[in-house]
């Protein structure tokens, strides 16, 4: 089995002949392994411009920098206005089709390969607001959890294990509960089948005796 930096390498054989007219080189970063398995990564580059690639079982992040301006391969042919026209990255089962997309979708990269990065810059500066809006969004979330916890913790107090259920259930963020959080949610999960069962029983029993 090819490991994933032989097949980062040949991957980059792949994209050199559209980049190497304009003065790109490549050079690796490095390889390893996770959890998620081997990984390998490394970049094309001019001067300040660079192209990098991530590689784990197929090709992965795709990021173009130029100075300080970096986005993403989906975000720039977005605002190129070729989305649509792309072949990166695909749904081949062969990992070196994706290496062959992405030299296809570099032909729309003039910008980027010898030009003055100016959209490149727009895509940059719209992703990273982007991002920034997602995070405030998320926050914004977390602090709604954080109010709704507050609220949580006085109805499990208030024995109301029906209404702490219920908040539960609509929390943005359980996997961040800590472990006396969740011991109170499991409480009243426990504690709130009983309370039904004794109701049905005891109404069961009244209508007995009429």
């Amino acid at each position: 089995m090819i490991g994933s930096q032989e097949m980062l390498r040949k991957g980059a054989r792949i994209i050199e002949p559209v980049l190497q007219p304009w003065g790109f080189e490549f050079r690796h970063f490095g390889a390893g392994a996770s959890s998620g398995g081997q990984f390998a990564s490394g970049e094309f580059f001019r001067l300040n411009r660079s192209l990098e690639l991530h590689f784990r079982n197929s090709l992965g992040l795709v990021t173009y920098s130029a100075g300080q301006f970096n986005t993403s391969h989906e975000t720039y042919m977005r605002e190129l206005g070729v989305w649509n026209d792309c072949h990166y990255p695909g749904f081949s089962s062969d990992p070196l089709q994706a290496f062959a997309g992405l030299a296809h979708d570099l032909q729309f990269a003039e910008d980027f390969l010898h030009g003055s990065a100016e959209v490149l810059e727009r895509a940059a500066v719209n992703e990273a607001a982007s991002n920034a809006q997602k995070t405030e969004a998320d926050m914004a979330s977390y602090v709604g959890d954080t109010a709704q916890l507050t609220t949580l913790h006085d109805a499990f107090y208030a024995r109301d294990y029906n209404q702490v259920l219920a908040i539960a259930a609509i929390l943005k963020y359980p996997d961040r509960l800590s472990r006396a959080q969740q011991t109170m949610i499991q409480i009243a999960r426990d504690r709130s089948n009983p309370v039904q069962e004794h109701s049905f029983f005891k109404l069961s029993k009244d209508q007995g005796r009429k």
